[in-house]
């Protein structure tokens, strides 16, 4: 594994890892996208299997994520999300100047599957195949959010914290499993990976005020049809999530993911959902199954 520090368009520092190919010609290289409140190190396993089997693997920290992260949880103190998408941007065309020619693909897990939908509005030509990880349902309610997270960073500042906005982005998930031990106990039906996630500093640092409103813009970008330029129409994309996953909206809220993307131009969406598996299903007990079942539709 070699790690790498690419620097972004306002001189931020991105941390990235790189995994190569145990095999002599790799299939590709997959560009993964990880949550919000947590960091790359969570996705060595994975990389380590696609790597095994034919893939290279560049994963990196979100701004305000990971261990060189300048203020945990701070992703920027104004157009949070569009530096988001720039270092997404940067970060591929770092992979084209290194692979040329090789097939590039996307996997974007949560926060990941967001920033991956907007990225995918203007830059679905650089890729070959799009995977999608404990995707997040459309909500109407999200322009309303955006003016919350404005209003509370205007007079509380970027760098605050905000009990409202956490209730407003993670609470309808924390409260959607019934007898739980933790309010995090829907982020997996492994109760393992659950005290790890609790354990580990470097996740559930709380949001300030403006990641929020990066997210939350982000996830009103993501609902704009009009916003989707040059689509790939033909490019895979696969809907992947555990089915009692609260992030995904239940069966109502899959079939809007999906009708979202076909209304954006992509014809070509496949969907898993797994039983008995929650929103981290690369951590889940089965996550063998979830490994494979990526491999293949990356190497289809």
């Amino acid at each position: 594994m070699e790690k790498i520090k690419l620097p972004a368009e306002d001189n931020y520092l991105l941390s990235l890892s790189f995994f190569q190919s145990d095999l002599e010609n790799a299939a590709g290289v997959v560009q993964i996208v990880h949550g919000m409140e947590e960091h790359k190190e969570r996705y060595y396993d994975f990389a380590l299997f696609l790597a095994k089997n034919g893939l290279h693997v560049v994963v990196s920290d979100l701004r305000g994520h990971g261990e060189d992260a300048p203020v945990l949880s701070h992703i920027a103190d104004r157009q949070g999300d569009r530096l988001l998408i720039r270092d997404q941007q940067l970060i591929a065309s770092w992979i084209a100047g290194r692979f040329p020619g090789l097939p590039l693909m996307l996997f974007g897990h949560s926060m990941g599957s967001i920033i991956s939908r907007v990225l995918l509005q203007t830059d679905s030509m650089k890729y070959a195949r799009a995977a999608l990880s404990g995707y997040v349902s459309p909500n109407p309610a999200a322009p309303l959010a955006v003016t919350v997270g404005k209003t509370i960073r205007l007079a509380k500042g970027s760098r605050a914290h905000s009990k409202l906005l956490d209730s407003l982005a993670l609470g309808p998930y924390g409260n959607s499993i019934p007898d739980r031990k933790t309010d995090l106990d829907w982020l997996s039906c492994n109760e393992e990976n659950v005290r790890n996630y609790i354990a580990d500093p470097l996740c559930g640092a709380e949001f300030s005020v403006g990641s929020y409103c990066a997210l939350f813009t982000l996830l009103n970008r993501m609902q704009q049809v009009s916003a989707c330029r040059d689509v790939n129409a033909d490019m895979p994309v696969l809907l992947i999530s555990g089915k009692d996953d609260p992030c995904t909206g239940g069966e109502k809220g899959r079939g809007s993911s999906r009708s979202l993307l076909e209304k954006s131009g992509f014809r070509n969406i496949s969907v898993i959902t797994c039983d008995h598996m929650r929103h981290e299903i690369l951590n889940e007990s089965a996550h063998e199954k979830v490994y494979r079942d990526l491999l293949d539709f990356f190497l289809e």
